[in-house]
């Protein structure tokens, strides 16, 4: 009697070891949160943070930071991403065209940090493309550019125009028309070179029939 009592006893104990540990339904039902949670913690940041920005990203110095913005969306169709404002006034802003974006800083004589029109000149010029480049041009120079190039047709196969804007930074817009061959591209640089030196090498010289 003592030992059946034992079994039992024993037999008990190995039912609680048993019903202790996890079932295999309870093991599947946990898996999927493991591995969710697995996959979240593997998520990294993107380095590159090509969500948000291309792998140039020009930044201008500019005098007033919202008056530029208005400029470059009423003139070019940008859109305002985001303003950095602070009790000092806005330190950095963003605008976006397509998959392009523009960082905008304020001028600081005191950091060398100054606009192109502080300056008297720039070394850069921003190439913009454009849907139409007639249209767009008058609506820039209707904001506030100053023409320094007229529309025409270039050799490489765009029409294109240059404006500078109110603080000083040039820029090129364009509308691509054609791709000539190489050999039409040097026949047109051949009658670029043929052009009357009184001519605007800007202007004239650039033109060819694309």
């Amino acid at each position: 009697m003592a030992k059946a009592a034992t079994r039992k006893s024993k037999s008990t104990k190995k039912s609680a070891r048993v019903s202790g540990r996890p079932t295999a339904a309870k093991k599947r039902a946990a898996k999927p949160a493991r591995s969710a949670a697995r996959k979240t913690a593997a998520r990294k940041i993107d380095p590159l943070n090509r969500k948000q920005y291309g792998a140039v990203t020009p930044n201008l110095y500019v005098r007033d930071i919202r008056r530029a913005a208005e400029f470059y969306s009423s003139a070019f169709g940008f859109t305002v991403r985001g303003m950095m404002d602070t009790p000092q006034g806005v330190v950095h802003g963003e605008l976006r065209l397509r998959d392009s974006t523009l960082m905008l800083s304020p001028e600081s004589p005191a950091q060398n940090n100054l606009s192109a029109g502080s300056i008297g000149n720039t070394p850069a010029t921003m190439y913009l493309l454009v849907d139409d480049v007639d249209k767009v041009f008058n609506r820039a120079v209707a904001a506030g550019a100053r023409v320094t190039m007229p529309v025409s047709d270039m050799f490489w196969g765009d029409r294109a125009a240059q404006l500078t804007d109110p603080d000083g930074h040039k820029w090129m817009i364009a509308t691509h028309k054609a791709e000539p061959t190489p050999a039409q591209m040097a026949e047109a640089m051949r009658r670029m070179s043929e052009q009357p030196a009184h001519a605007s090498a800007a202007v004239a010289g650039a033109e060819s029939e694309y």
